[in-house]
C-alpha cells in the first residue's frame, strides 16, 4: 500500500495475509494507517522524552536531529499536512490588506492674486510690492477633477492673505495685447468654478487668471524675509548686511540697505547742489556728470536715480521745451526694439491696424520701420519719415478745422470703439520722444483738456467749433431774420440740447448750445487720445508745464520749412574753387535754391503740387525742422556732384538726383542739368516718385 510504504523504517507492519471483502478491506485498510500513525507518534514521544536537547551522547556521536511533530507528518504524509504551507508566490489577502486608491492627476494653472477690485492689470511698478506682500503670481497645482472647493482650499494655502477674504473673489482673464491691459471677468458656473473649465478656458493653463478682491482691500505690507510663503522662492545674500532674503526683495532692498557700518561712517555725504539730494563723497563726482544742470527727472524713491528710465515717471522742473523733449527722449528703451512693416501707400490706417497688432514688444522701446519693397534699413531715416507720414495722415484722418488755427477730433465712434484715437495717442507721443513731427494742430481748449483732464466749458467759445455741421447751424442762427427762418432750424436746435422756448432775443443762448453740444461729445475721443499719451510719461509733463509743451500741440509757435532753413542746412561739397566744374556746381546750388522759392510762392495751390516740405522729406526722411535740441545742432545736408555719370554707365539721356536719406546727402547729376528747365523737370519727378528707399 502506498501510505504504508511512506512509514519510517523505524517499525515493521506486516500485511494482512487473510482475504477480507471489499468493504471490509477499507475500513481494515484505514484501520492500519490509523494504528501505524499512532506507533509513530508514540515512538516520537519516547525520543524526545529520552534527549530533549539534542547534544552528542557520552559516546561522542552527535543523537540524531529532532523534528517536530508537524514535520514528522508532513514529511510521512504530505498530502495530508502540507495544505497549510505557502506554495509559490506569497500571496496577501484582501481581506487583511487595504487596498489604496490611486491618486487623481494634476494640472498646474497660473494665478496672479490682486490687491483691490480693479478692471486692469497692475503696472510693472505694482508687480513686485504686490509679489512682496505675499501675492502676485503663483502656479498652483490642481487636481483635474477639482471643485470650487478644492480650488479655494488650494488658493488660500498658495496665498496666505486669501483666508481674510471675506467679501468675494472672482477670476478674471486679461485681453491680448502688451502694457497694461484690461480684464475681463471670467462667470462661474452654477456650482462656481471647476479645474476642468478654468483649464479649457486658459487654453490648457498658457493664460494667467487674476484673482480680483470684490469688497476688501488686501494689506500690501512687505510680509517678513522668514516668512514660509518665501520658502520655496530662490535666496540670495545682501552683501551689505549680510542678511538672507528672497530675490524680489533684495532688489529693493539693495537700494535703501546701508550695511552695518559705524554711525560716524556715514556722516562723509555730500549735497548735490543740482538735485539737492546726499551721496557719499567718493560717489558725488560720477553723480554729478550725470545730473544735468538745467533739469532733473524726479522719481519717487529715495534713492538716487540719475536718468529717467521707461518704467519710471519723470517729471521735467523746467520750463524749456528743449528740457520737455530732453526728459521725453531719456524714456525711450534703447535695449530693445518696436519693429513695424507696413505699406506706404496706405498711410496712416495701415500703420495705426499694424500699430494694434504689435504684441510683441512695446511702443517705448525704438521704432524700427521696414516699407514693404523697399530695401532700406532704418537707421533712422525710416522712422523720421514713417513718423512724418503718419503725424500728416493723422492730422487729415482724424482732425477737422481751418489750417493753422487749430483742429478737433473727429466725431467718430467707430474709431472710438477700435480705439484707434489710443493708439494716435501712443504714435504723438512716439513722434515727440524719438526725433518726429509734433503735433502742433490742436486747439487751445483741446490742449488744455489734454493737460488736465477737465474741460474749462467758461472758455468755449464759436471759435472752438470745427465741424461743418454746427459751424453752418451756427451761422443760420446768427443770419436769421425773422422768427420764421429760425423756426426753420428749430429740429437742429433741440437736437444740440436747446430746451428754452425758440424765440429772436435768444440766440446766444442757441449758439451756446450749439457750441457745447459740438465741444462736449468730443470729450470721450479726447479721453481715450490723453490714454495713449500716457506713453514715457507725456500727459505728466504736460500737466506740470503746460507752459512748456503748449508749443507742441498748438499752432503757432513751431517753425515749418521754408526754402531758406533748406538752403541754410545745405553743406555742398565743391570742386577746385575757380575751376569750371566748381563753376557748374555753384550754378547747380542755384538752381535748386530758385526751385525751392518757386514752389513756396505758390503755397501748394493744387493737392498734386509740390511743396517745400516735400523735398525736405525726399533729402532728409523728415518733413519738419528738428525739435530735439541735439538733432537741431547737428542737422545738415550734404550736396554732392556727379561729373562722370556718363563715362560710367555709358551713353543714356537721363538721370535722377541720388538721396541717402540716412546720411542726408543728395548727389547731382552734372552733366544732365544743364538749365534750369532741365533741372526743374528732373527734380519734380525725382521728390514726386521717388520716395522709396530702394538702395541701400
Amino acid at each position: 500500500m502506498l501510505l504504508v510504504s511512506n512509514i519510517p523504517k523505524v517499525f515493521k507492519i506486516t500485511e494482512p495475509t487473510s482475504v477480507v471483502p471489499q468493504g471490509e478491506m477499507k475500513q481494515s485498510g484505514n484501520g492500519a494507517v490509523e494504528s501505524a500513525v499512532r506507533n509513530l507518534v508514540s515512538l516520537l514521544l519516547n525520543n524526545i522524552s529520552t534527549n530533549p536537547s539534542g547534544r552528542p551522547t557520552e559516546s561522542g556521536q552527535p543523537e540524531p536531529r529532532t523534528l517536530t511533530i508537524q514535520q514528522e507528518m508532513t514529511r510521512s504524509f504530505p498530502g495530508h499536512f502540507k495544505s497549510n504551507l505557502s506554495r509559490g508566490k506569497k500571496r496577501c489577502l484582501t481581506s487583511t490588506k487595504q487596498l489604496v486608491k490611486a491618486g487623481s492627476k494634476t494640472t498646474g494653472l497660473s494665478f496672479y492674486l490682486l490687491s483691490k477690485n480693479t478692471s486692469y492689470t497692475p503696472l510693472p511698478a505694482e508687480e513686485l510690492e504686490l509679489l512682496q506682500a505675499g501675492m502676485g503670481r503663483q502656479t498652483v497645482s490642481l487636481p483635474e477633477d477639482g471643485d470650487h472647493a478644492e480650488i479655494s482650499r488650494l488658493l488660500e494655502e498658495t496665498f496666505p492673505k486669501m483666508e481674510y477674504l471675506c467679501g468675494g473673489w472672482l477670476l478674471h482673464k486679461a485681453t491680448g495685447g502688451s502694457g497694461r491691459r484690461k480684464l475681463t471677468v471670467i462667470p462661474p458656473e452654477t456650482e462656481g468654478y471647476s479645474v476642468k473649465t478654468l483649464k479649457a478656458v486658459s487654453g490648457g493653463g498658457k493664460s494667467t487668471f487674476y484673482i480680483v478682491p470684490l469688497q476688501e482691500t488686501l494689506d500690501t505690507s512687505p510680509l517678513p524675509p522668514d516668512s514660509q510663503h518665501f520658502s520655496k522662492m530662490p535666496k540670495k545674500l545682501c552683501y551689505q548686511c549680510n542678511e538672507v532674503m528672497p530675490l524680489q526683495m533684495l532688489a529693493v532692498h539693495i537700494n535703501t540697505c546701508k550695511g552695518k557700518f559705524s554711525p560716524d561712517e556715514t556722516d562723509d555725504e555730500v549735497i548735490c547742489p543740482i538735485c539737492t539730494k546726499d551721496f557719499p563723497e567718493d560717489e558725488i563726482t560720477v553723480h554729478a556728470s550725470l545730473c544735468g544742470d538745467s533739469f532733473q527727472c524726479m522719481v519717487p524713491e529715495e534713492n538716487d536715480q540719475t536718468t529717467c528710465t521707461p518704467t519710471q515717471t519723470s517729471v521735467c522742473t523746467t520750463d524749456s521745451v528743449e528740457d520737455v523733449l530732453r526728459c521725453l527722449e531719456q524714456q525711450v528703451d534703447t535695449t530693445t526694439e518696436f519693429k513695424l512693416c507696413v505699406d506706404r501707400e496706405d498711410l496712416p490706417d495701415r500703420g495705426i491696424l499694424q500699430w494694434q497688432r504689435k504684441k510683441s514688444a512695446s511702443p517705448t522701446s525704438v521704432l524700427r520701420v521696414v516699407f514693404i519693397g523697399e530695401a532700406g534699413v532704418d537707421t533712422g531715416a525710416l522712422r523720421k519719415e514713417f513718423l512724418s507720414d503718419m503725424i500728416s495722415g493723422i492730422e487729415s484722418r482724424f482732425f477737422e478745422g481751418p489750417e493753422n488755427k487749430g483742429k478737433n477730433p473727429k466725431y467718430s465712434l467707430t474709431d472710438l470703439d477700435n480705439e484707434n484715437f489710443r493708439t494716435v495717442g501712443e504714435i504723438i507721443a512716439v513722434s515727440l520722444a524719438q526725433g518726429g513731427p509734433s503735433p502742433a494742430f490742436f486747439k487751445e481748449w483741446c490742449y488744455n483738456f489734454l493737460c488736465s483732464g477737465e474741460v474749462d466749458f467758461s472758455c468755449l467759445s464759436k471759435e472752438d467749433v470745427a465741424d461743418v455741421e454746427s459751424s453752418l447751424l451756427i451761422s443760420k442762427v446768427e443770419d436769421a431774420a425773422d422768427i420764421q427762418s429760425l423756426m426753420l432750424w428749430a429740429d437742429e436746435i433741440v437736437t444740440c440740447g436747446y430746451t428754452n422756448q425758440i424765440k429772436m432775443d435768444s440766440k446766444e443762448s442757441m449758439i451756446r448750445a450749439i457750441v457745447l453740444h459740438s465741444t462736449t461729445r468730443l470729450i470721450p475721443m479726447l479721453q481715450q487720445l490723453r490714454k495713449g499719451m500716457e506713453l514715457y510719461g507725456l500727459v505728466n509733463l504736460m500737466a506740470v508745464n503746460p507752459e512748456a509743451c503748449h508749443s507742441l500741440f498748438v499752432p503757432g509757435k513751431i517753425l515749418k520749412p521754408d526754402a531758406d532753413f533748406i538752403m541754410m542746412s545745405c553743406q555742398p561739397h565743391f570742386s577746385e574753387k575757380g575751376t569750371s566744374r566748381e563753376r557748374t556746381e555753384r550754378k547747380i546750388i542755384n538752381f535748386l535754391q530758385d526751385f525751392l522759392q518757386e514752389i513756396e510762392a505758390s503755397g501748394g495751390e493744387k493737392s498734386e503740387s509740390l511743396a517745400v516740405q516735400h523735398v525736405l522729406q525726399w533729402m532728409t526722411g523728415q518733413s519738419h525742422v528738428p525739435i530735439l535740441p541735439d538733432e537741431k545742432r547737428h542737422f545738415k545736408i550734404t550736396c554732392k556732384f556727379d561729373h562722370e555719370c556718363k563715362e560710367r554707365l555709358g551713353d543714356h539721356s537721363i538721370c535722377y538726383p541720388v538721396v541717402s536719406a540716412c546720411t542726408c546727402t543728395v548727389t547731382f547729376p552734372v552733366q544732365h542739368l544743364d538749365t534750369y528747365t532741365m533741372f526743374k523737370t528732373i527734380m519734380s519727378a525725382a521728390v514726386r516718385y521717388g520716395g522709396g528707399f530702394h538702395r541701400v
